[in-house]
């Protein structure tokens, strides 16, 4: 099962009471960027493998290891799989947090753990996925389901038990529009009332009021506790932004109170150990609760870091404080677990990285790695070590908490900081999705400012994001002007564009309250730095700012996808219509989708993104990986659901990998779509593929 949607729809504590209730053992592991590298994912179920019987879990870790120098992912994987079965004392579960970065690598890590592992655990280890972004909900299919944000939303009699145990008397307009902001988040309105009760309702309804959204509501509360917080809460906060968790020994590596912190964003883990809750990332991040270390400290909890085993995490601590010596000393001693699971281009990549002068790492602990194209690609997960679950009959009073919503304790689960590699006695580095691989998609070097177009508008310069938009109509001409960003738009057909319907005085009038309102925006996360322009009667954005945009990415990687299409070795094209297609989150402008001057582009850009997962699917297809073309195929059909040679795909992957019913299955559904949104049945070819299919022929 997996629960996929955005921070704010999940209520992380609860899903921890679920799972200690339901299975005698739990294994939960934190992944990171890093995860996306089937290398990096294989150390990190190795590390819970030793976790579980460090001697007898060596044969497993050099058989899984020898597979994957080779590059043999499904036979690693597979093997593992059925290790860790047997290991288990069921009902056993693998929880998996962060899973939305196992969707971008090469061959995904989410695609092998469909095929390659989930089918070889013999049912006596479930799997549980929590990814911070929404999922086809087919996209587990056939072993498991997708819940998306509809299926974990609130009802109102839910919401108004929560904030009675929380921010007791609440008036009904209150929680109206608390329910309105979140859209019935779970993890967003428990992080807010969690807050109002601190603040006090007063404090709760006038934000509450003021807010234009979930994100706003949590911004503004978390401001406020940030105002009354000491330098030790705030210095917490800084040790949590690398980590995701904090610990009392952090703040004693630091020298700072070593006292456990109560504010409303952390989770009680258990030992000492609390987790920043996600739903409190990025509001925390906008109202600047991120904080800094200065390089002593980063170097002391460098220190404290390596002591526990964690030497990757290390590592980024001594590069951003400049420690070039101890850095190089650290990258020596984790180069041999990279090697040890074939993560080649990570090793590559460290050694470009220590050769450019040891830049600085920057903040660790961005809110959404995913949409960051500088995100730092060697992340060390924290995980939660696997131990069987306290006795449900004598569980002692101090660890039960009840809440109404779920009706069930919340169970403390203490974290590892130091995953438990494959060899005890050594240090190891995550590797990353490969820069190798797709040698564009990622900037080398943080851009001056990101935009993503495909998909919500997301605009960051450096690690400040724009929240919010003055007036739509401002950010409809940013847009607009970052489109053709090549040349200057005239001050005339801007005003034509937006305002074609009244007087010149007036369209006039309106774009220059329009480009106030932008400027203002923009100002709040670029500072002082000049970004829209205006000289000669036009508009444009600064020429001299180094900007990355998504659709430009995008087009790029599809040009160079084409040009090996047309080659001898078609093959080439692979990695370039994966990092294209990764870079897809949605039609263009999705937040505007009345603004005419889009409607051509969107729609090019939706057949572009169409065309490229077919062309993925028919080369993974070909090239025997049936797992990656199912799921490259489900993509496709999710958006167009009457693409025949797709359906016919999926029929030939599931039948090669002997799931014929699901096959007959797919037929059936092809059938089905095509009566329903066109009136037709299905070609001979189809029809061809179902007949052998029920002749058990191969196909």
């Amino acid at each position: 099962m997996a629960l996929a949607a955005p921070p704010e729809f999940v209520a992380l504590d609860k899903v921890a009471t679920v799972v200690q209730e339901r299975y005698a053992q739990v294994l939960w592991i934190r992944l990171q960027v890093a995860d996306a590298d089937p290398g990096a994912m294989l150390l990190t179920l190795l590390g819970a493998a030793t976790r579980l019987d460090a001697e007898a879990s060596q044969a497993i870790a050099e058989v899984t290891a020898r597979h994957a120098r080779l590059g043999e992912w499904r036979n690693a994987y597979q093997s593992l799989a059925g290790w860790l079965a047997a290991a288990t004392v069921p009902p056993a579960v693998l929880v998996l947090e962060g899973a939305e970065h196992l969707e971008a690598g090469s061959p995904a890590g989410l695609d092998l753990l469909v095929s390659a592992f989930l089918p070889y655990m013999a049912g006596s280890l479930d799997l549980l996925l929590i990814g911070y972004k929404e999922w086809d909900r087919r996209r587990l299919d056939p072993h498991g389901q997708v819940l998306g944000r509809s299926r974990l939303r609130l009802d109102r009699q839910a919401m108004a038990l929560l904030a009675e145990v929380r921010l007791p008397g609440l008036s009904a307009a209150t929680l109206d529009r608390s329910s309105a902001l979140t859209c019935g988040g779970a993890g967003a309105l428990q992080a807010a009332f969690s807050a109002g009760a601190v603040l006090g309702p007063e404090v709760f309804c006038a934000l509450t009021a003021g807010a234009a959204n979930a994100q706003e509501l949590l911004s503004a509360l978390g401001r406020c506790l940030l105002a009354r917080a000491d330098q030790h809460t705030l210095a917490s906060l800084a040790e949590a932004a690398r980590f995701g968790v904090w610990h009392p020994a952090m703040a004693s590596a630091l020298g700072h109170s070593a006292a456990s912190r109560n504010e409303p964003w952390w989770l009680d883990l258990g030992e000492g150990w609390q987790q920043l809750i996600p739903a409190w990332h990025a509001p925390l991040w906008s109202a600047g609760g991120a904080g800094t270390l200065d390089p002593a400290s980063l170097t002391r909890l460098a220190d404290y870091v390596a002591s526990q085993g964690a030497g990757d995490r290390a590592l980024e601590l001594y590069l951003e404080a400049h420690e070039a010596g101890r850095a190089t000393d650290m990258a020596v001693s984790i180069a041999r677990d990279l090697a040890s699971t074939g993560c080649w281009a990570t090793l590559a990549g460290l050694g470009h990285v220590l050769a450019c002068g040891f830049p600085a790492a920057g903040h660790l602990g961005e809110p959404d790695d995913n949409a960051r194209p500088s995100a730092r690609w060697w992340r060390r997960r924290l995980a939660w070590p696997g131990r069987p679950s306290p006795d449900r009959a004598g569980r002692p009073d101090a660890a039960r908490r009840e809440d109404p919503v779920t009706r069930v304790r919340l169970v403390p689960v203490p974290p590892v900081l130091a995953a438990a590699s494959a060899s005890p006695q050594t240090n190891q580095m995550r590797s990353p999705a490969s820069p190798m691989t797709l040698p564009a998609a990622v900037p080398k070097a943080m851009p001056d400012m990101t935009a993503h177009l495909l998909g919500e508008l997301n605009v960051t310069f450096q690690d400040c994001p724009v929240e919010t938009w003055a007036s739509g109509r401002g950010r409809a001409v940013f847009e607009y002007l970052l489109v053709n960003r090549q040349s200057k738009v005239r001050r005339d057909r801007l005003m034509s564009v937006f305002w074609p319907e009244v007087s010149p005085d007036a369209a006039r009038n309106s774009l220059n309250v329009a480009i106030h309102g932008l400027r203002q925006s923009l100002r709040a996360a670029a500072g002082d730095v000049a970004v829209v322009i205006h000289r000669d009667q036009a508009y444009f954005i600064e020429p001299a700012l180094d900007i990355w945009v998504d659709v430009e990415v995008f087009d790029e990687k599809l040009k160079t996808a084409r040009q090996h299409l047309a080659t001898a070795e078609p093959v080439k094209a692979e990695p370039y219509l994966e990092a294209a297609t990764s870079l897809y989150q949605g039609e263009f402008l999705a937040g505007d989708p009345y603004e005419e001057w889009a409607i051509v582009m969107r729609q090019h850009l939706r057949l572009c993104y169409l065309d490229a997962l077919d062309q993925l699917s028919e080369l993974r297809l070909n090239s025997g990986n049936y797992a990656g073309c199912v799921a490259v195929c489900l993509q496709l059909l999710a958006c167009d659901n009457c693409r025949e040679d797709a359906h016919g795909r999926l029929m030939r992957c599931y039948s090669r990998q002997g799931q014929v019913q699901l096959a007959l299955r797919q037929y059936h559904s092809c059938v089905a779509a095509l009566r329903t949104e066109l009136d037709v049945a299905p070609s001979p070819v189809t029809t061809e593929l179902f007949t052998c299919l029920r002749r058990r022929e191969a196909i």
